[in-house]
């Protein structure tokens, strides 16, 4: 017998190396050299400043526990900065040429990659919840309510990983992550560092997969994929918070993108499927739901043949609802965890950071006013805020029902308004937005405020997941950095028109 020839996988191997070869050689190659340095870099620094073990991680198992602490944390500080710093200016050279449609998808692609893939080795970056994930995976496996206990109740090496302010603390987060962190906790062979590197192989798939999503959405759309890939996926925002920081934002993200993808197809049974999944994961995803409405009605009034657009609209929103209400209902009952966490969701509330509107809110008028207690002054702003929020999230549905193009530009607005309005935000929140950024055909001017609010919102949180926003040096260093890109990008653009139609080179 012969062996199969293995022609096939030597022509795709070839064809990836000589589309990485082109990238890298071409006018995007100095950029993308950049950001590869940048991302080793952050992955070096972070083995002595990231979210590291208790026992110290990678750098204590070498023999160089003085990484961790002293001057050689400084030095690791220092060398995690400088890679965010070369990552952000990699980003930034090769924007304009995405915003004027002159990127082409593949080397977009190939940034998100290259500098995505040195982060694999990496501990967690600028945040512990990946620790966190890892420990609720371990409660559910040992029969431990997650949405009614906190990690505490499970004593063990996950656990011990958990941040203690988080180790009383329910999960707020859906069934399918419940599942997902289990899954990976059982294939961890009970070692959280080997539960780590699971979870960002998982990560980085999932990272893969939105590019593509993204790709499919811009030529569906008609924009250009470089730029959409460019912004949401090769944003340093994505590859240093989600590859890096492993938010599982990433997830219930690909599916919501998913969702959108199959609405433009016409497939709305497989569109509720997705969006089903999403919410399993995260109950943000069903915010994107009722714009699905629009997108077959834009569908339904596209085609000739269709007497009564409408009601077939409707019908097939009925579809995708009850399709996505039974694929949330399986995945609660495979978790085996019930539905306790629509209750624990409000966990998220002990959490106060000046990116959240109210929250900003409740701090100025506490400053500056004569008032009670901050406590009493951010419950009233919060429930403000979420009236507001209420409010904005319906007018916008309605306002944006014009059709396919409107309503994608109306979910990215009811994320941004969730993003700015809720009770908590974080950096990686914003991912949501930049999703649909491009999607949404942005003007210049908007996109420079955007540029501007990534490089600061990468400044917000330090490597180890400690937040910046109290402390006024950092919070000057990141504002001034961020006025700096945005006027960076206001020259670079001049004259340059937005996102043209989807380049394949």
């Amino acid at each position: 017998m012969t062996a199969p020839d293995p022609v096939p996988e030597t022509a795709a191997s070839t064809s990836l190396a000589t589309s990485a070869r082109s990238a890298l050689t071409g006018p995007s190659g100095p950029a993308l050299r950049r950001g590869v340095l940048g991302s080793v870099l952050l992955t070096l620094g972070g083995f002595g400043a990231g979210a590291l073990p208790v026992d110290g991680g990678p750098a204590a198992a070498v023999g160089l526990l003085g990484f961790t602490f002293g001057h050689g944390a400084i030095l690791a500080l220092a060398l995690c900065w400088i890679g965010v710093v070369l990552m952000v200016t990699a980003w930034l050279a090769l924007g304009p040429r995405a915003f004027s449609g002159r990127l082409p998808t593949r080397d977009a692609v190939w940034a998100t990659a290259l500098w995505a893939l040195p982060l694999l080795p990496a501990v967690p970056m600028f945040s512990r919840d990946a620790w966190s994930y890892l420990a609720q995976g371990a409660m559910t496996a040992a029969g431990v309510d997650p949405y009614e206990f906190g990690p505490e109740a499970n004593p063990g090496p996950f656990t011990d990983e958990v941040s203690p302010d988080w180790r009383s603390t329910a999960t707020p987060y859906g069934p399918l992550h419940l599942l997902l962190m289990r899954i990976v906790v059982g294939m961890s062979g009970g070692h959280p560092a080997v539960g780590i590197i699971i979870l960002r192989l998982l990560v980085l798939a999932a990272l893969a997969a939105l590019t593509a999503l993204l790709v499919m959405a811009a030529r569906r759309t008609g924009v250009d994929a470089g730029a959409a890939v460019w912004l949401a996926c090769a944003s340093p925002l994505a590859v240093i918070h989600l590859a890096g920081g492993l938010h599982n934002e990433v997830f219930p993200l690909v599916a919501c993108v998913g969702a959108v993808v199959l609405a433009l197809d016409g497939r709305p049974s497989w569109a509720g499927a997705a969006i089903g999944i999403a919410v399993a994961f995260k109950a943000t995803a069903v915010i994107v739901a009722p714009f699905l409405l629009w997108i077959a009605l834009s569908r339904r009034r596209a085609d000739p043949a269709e007497a009564r657009p409408g009601l077939r609209a409707l019908t097939d929103t009925a579809l995708a609802a009850a399709v996505a209400a039974v694929v949330l209902a399986l995945a609660t009952l495979a978790s085996g965890t019930g539905i306790g966490w629509l209750d624990a969701i409000a966990v998220s509330d002990r959490v106060i950071n000046y990116l959240s509107a109210p929250t900003a809110v409740a701090h100025l008028v506490h400053a500056v006013a004569d008032s009670p207690g901050f406590e009493d002054v951010l419950a009233v702003s919060r429930q403000v805020g979420r009236v507001v929020l209420a409010v904005t999230l319906v007018a916008v549905w309605w306002l944006h029902r014009r059709d396919r193009i409107t309503a994608i530009r109306g979910i990215m607005w009811a994320l941004l308004a969730f993003v700015v309005l809720n009770s908590l935000a974080w950096p990686w929140y914003h991912v949501w937005v930049a999703a649909f950024w491009v999607l949404a055909r942005p003007g210049r001017r908007s996109t420079s405020i955007a540029v501007a609010l990534t490089v600061f919102l990468v400044m917000a949180i330090g490597p180890n997941g400690s937040t910046s926003l109290y402390s006024p040096v950092l919070v000057g260093i990141a504002v001034i950095g961020s006025l700096l890109a945005g006027w960076w990008w206001w020259r670079a653009t001049d004259g340059v028109r937005t996102p043209s139609p989807a380049r394949d080179g």
